[in-house]
């Protein structure tokens, strides 16, 4: 079994910490007690995760897609028959040293727990900070767990991972949710497994959940998430769990508790989600703005490009030390390697269209789309691909040329229902009356955004471009659509909001309209691909491949516009 682990934000940093480090041999708890066992209860053999066995129209798909998430999807190809067990590996086995990676402690410790090292800053000052000792196990259970509790304490960002535990919704719904249950009551020692734990389904069906989980003593409420079946296989979620811890360090998301194989438990945030045309709304967009404006200003890159190579690498050692029997049921040959090609990481926006273009369906619907809108060329099944991908180095050539726009972690996803709002009558009533009035300072913005699961690298005008093209709600009316021109006071105010600058200049405020009206058709391109893939994968009863084509439209009205302009 792969070891859960404790993911530890530090400076900016992530760390993958054993829970083994913490615990004794029998662990039962986890976070605030280190005792853990989640796999006693329910064990989750490898091949269980294997695509075949996914409520999904076209298994086919599975196997072409390329995201680098998909390690427990990929090792139903090993043969797991002679694998052994946890309880077989030597000490050595358990927990090897490679794969402990926390930093030094920043809590001044008691003397005799270790020696102390010191930190330097910038300004010259030191601190005392503790040098931890992650190879050996102290042999008082309740030192162990202030030990542990000083650590998470002090690490206010953390989260365990538990890789091997996956929730089944079917059967939680048919026993009052038991297994949720004793999931909860593992994660926080403080919730018991009985009738204190309410839970409540708020939105989903049996493949893709949201869950209402609330402590009745302390009436504390949190959110699982269960993901669709087939969803991680264009989503990956390692990334969305390190930028969900990002994130809340730097206090723009609800703490992340625990993530497991096939969802997330996180806080819950007080407030409502916003419906499309209260986009448009006069007092609510330059919130909007201004909260975007911070999200692209405020995190880091490569904090979380650092974060995702580390929980990659560190999952990847531990199932190769604690998996080592597992071997390939048939050889694969040179010749289908170079076929397959090598996996790669999906590190910006770019990198994922041209990875979803890869293995979008070449249907008949799709070489529908790019028939009537290139009356020159012959589109079929064999080359509907070649020549999307031709079209997309045309768009991406172009938006990069003719525009300088700063790449920032963008949410990529920002629509109404990812906006959070507090549901005070006060603010209700400023909603309502729709009063344009002076920004205030942006420790007073309310807003909120959820849902992290496209956050990318991406230039920040398609990250507004998106935002934008979201006011058209799913009925895609384009007409809701704020024209990109400075003789829109809509869009100069949205501008000044994001600048977070009522007074900035005009010569700013038009530049970045121009920069967002080139992105204008990049959006309807990104979801119209996604939304061709859904149409083979999603059992949701919703006409993707429609949809798909509705989105396309708004990259063709936007192209012929352009070619347009340079005539």
């Amino acid at each position: 079994m792969v070891t859960p682990v404790y993911c530890i934000l530090s400076g900016s940093a992530v760390h993958c910490v054993s829970v083994d480090a913490f615990s004794s041999k029998e662990p039962e708890k986890l976070a605030r007690n280190p005792e853990v066992d989640v796999h006693k209860d329910t064990p989750v053999p490898l091949n269980s995760l294997s695509p075949a066995l996914l409520n999904i129209k076209n298994r086919n798909l599975l196997f072409t897609l390329n995201n680098p998430s998909l390690s427990d999807l990929e090792l139903e190809n090993y043969n797991t028959s002679d694998r052994r067990t946890s309880n077989a590996l030597s000490s050595e086995e358990e927990k090897p040293a490679s794969a402990v990676s926390l930093p030094r402690s920043k809590l001044i410790q008691p003397d005799d727990l270790s020696t102390n090292d010191t930190e330097e800053f910038k300004n010259g000052t030191t601190r005392s900070r503790l040098r931890i000792n992650l190879e050996t196990h102290a042999s008082d259970d309740e030192e162990q767990t202030n030990n542990l509790q000083s650590i998470l304490d002090e690490y206010k960002t953390h989260a365990v991972y538990l890789p091997q535990f996956s929730v089944d919704i079917r059967n939680n719904l048919d026993s009052d949710y038991t297994q949720i249950k004793l999931l909860l009551a593992k994660i926080f020692p403080a919730w018991s497994s009985d009738d204190t734990i309410n839970i409540k389904r708020l939105t989903g069906g049996i493949t893709n959940m949201l869950l209402s989980c609330t402590h009745e003593p302390t009436n504390e409420t949190l959110l699982m998430r269960v993901y669709g079946q087939g969803t991680n296989l264009i989503i990956d979620r390692h990334r969305e769990f390190v930028s969900h811890l990002v994130l809340n360090s730097l206090h723009l998301a609800p703490p992340v508790h625990a993530r497991f194989a096939n969802g997330l438990i996180y806080g819950f945030l007080e407030g409502r989600s916003l419906d499309p045309e209260e986009l448009a709304n006069p007092f609510l967009y330059p919130l909007i703005a201004q909260q975007l404006g911070h999200w692209h200003s405020k995190v880091d890159c490569d904090s979380i490009e650092d974060g995702i190579e580390k929980l990659r690498k560190y999952t990847a050692r531990m199932k190769h030390q604690l998996l080592p029997s597992l071997r390939p049921v048939t050889p694969v040959s040179s010749k289908q390697k170079r076929e397959k090609g090598a996996k790669k990481a999906i590190s910006n926006i770019w990198d994922l269209i041209e990875d979803w273009i890869l293995v979008v369906p070449a249907n008949d619907a799709l070489v529908k789309i790019f028939n009537e809108n290139l009356p020159d060329q012959e589109v079929n099944i064999d080359n509907v691909r070649d020549v999307i991908y031709k079209e997309f180095r045309w768009m991406k050539s172009t938006l990069n040329n003719d525009t300088k726009s700063p790449v920032v972690v963008s949410h990529c996803d920002l629509l109404s229902g990812n906006i959070i709002v507090p549901e005070t009558s006060e603010f209700k009533q400023r909603i309502e009356s729709g009063a344009n009035v002076a920004l205030k300072p942006l420790l007073e913005n309310p807003i909120q955004f959820i849902d992290y699961e496209y956050m990318l690298p991406a230039p920040r005008a398609f990250d507004i471009a998106n935002h934008f093209a979201e006011w058209q709600g799913f009925n895609c009316d384009r007409s809701a659509i704020p024209e990109p021109t400075p003789l829109n006071p809509v869009i100069v105010k949205w501008c000044q909001a994001y600048l977070d600058d009522a007074n900035a200049l005009e010569e700013e405020i038009n530049g970045l309209i121009n920069e967002i009206a080139y992105y204008y058709g990049m959006p309807g391109f990104y979801w119209g691909i996604w939304s061709m893939i859904q149409s083979e994968l999603s059992t949701i009863d919703f006409n993707y491949a429609e949809y798909s084509g509705l989105r396309f439209e708004e990259y063709w009205v936007w192209k012929a516009k352009y070619l347009r302009r340079k005539v």
